[in-house]
């Protein structure tokens, strides 16, 4: 009978559905941030809001795989800092008290939905860009990005705008060199992961030194492996143009920096051809 009555208790419990509360937060800055544990292969890249709410700072680290949902949801930010987060209750607690607190980026939300919504956002359009000619790109302050970890691509994409450069994201190296290619002068610079599909990076590189072999272009090597990466200095050691590295997030605001010449000098430099 006590079994039957414990058993009949958790199925009660176990029904009851999770509920969720509010919290109203203020936006404060965004973070990422590049780890790799000793045993991974692959770099842990963390994005972050600092918020203010009524418990205080606190920094909420967005997971989950949803790259679509954090480009609208970092396009609301900028315009709207104020958003909530939805918190189950038996995380009340946790989330008043706690500095840091983890939760899926889609538990983020603007306080009016029917204004922001995703529907019909350019963002959420998920068709294959074909047609370099859709890329339409207006002035010239633009950094190519070719890099196919969603993630990291938004990492990068965060400095390029604090530094008040454009940045345009590619994970397809032909759609990127084809935009390259009818639009070479909107370029400042190029930065390229060498983990992409297709071609492979060293054949992108060499591409884009024969449209133009004067722009800055710097070539991430990854993690633990001086193998490729004297390889890609061998090979572009003849660019002067070319700056390899193993990981570009650690100092990329620097290093954007140090190769994106001043536009007078620039100006100064002769024109070839």
């Amino acid at each position: 009978m006590t079994r039957y009555f414990i058993l009949m208790l958790v199925l009660i419990v176990t029904a009851v559905p999770c509920r969720a509360r509010d919290f109203m937060v203020e936006f404060v800055e965004e973070n990422y941030m590049e780890s790799q544990e000793d045993y991974a292969k692959a770099p842990m890249i963390y994005h972050s809001f600092q918020v203010r709410s009524h418990a205080g700072l606190k920094m909420l680290v967005l997971t989950g795989e949803h790259p679509e949902y954090r480009r609208w949801l970092r396009r609301y930010v900028a315009q709207d800092k104020g958003f909530i987060v939805k918190v189950p209750d038996n995380e009340n607690d946790l989330f008043i008290a706690s500095k840091v607190y983890k939760t899926d980026v889609t538990n983020v939300h603007p306080f009016n939905p029917t204004i922001w919504s995703m529907e019909g956002s350019r963002v959420f359009d998920t068709k294959n860009v074909s047609e370099t000619q859709a890329w339409i790109i207006a002035g010239r302050g633009h950094i190519l990005v070719l890099d196919q970890n969603n993630k990291r691509s938004e990492l990068i994409d965060t400095v390029v705008k604090r530094m008040g450069y454009i940045g345009m994201i590619s994970g397809d190296p032909e759609v990127a060199l084809g935009v390259f290619r009818n639009q070479p002068e909107k370029f400042k610079m190029v930065i390229v992961n060498y983990d992409i599909p297709g071609m492979g990076s060293q054949a992108f590189v060499d591409k884009l030194l024969k449209i133009d072999h004067t722009i800055p272009i710097l070539v991430e090597t990854g993690y633990n492996n001086e193998k490729r990466m004297r390889q890609y200095l061998s090979k572009f050691s003849g660019a002067g143009t070319v700056t390899v590295t193993p990981v570009a997030l650690n100092r990329l605001q620097q290093t954007i920096k140090s190769l994106i010449k001043p536009e007078k000098e620039i100006a100064t430099q002769p024109v070839n051809g």
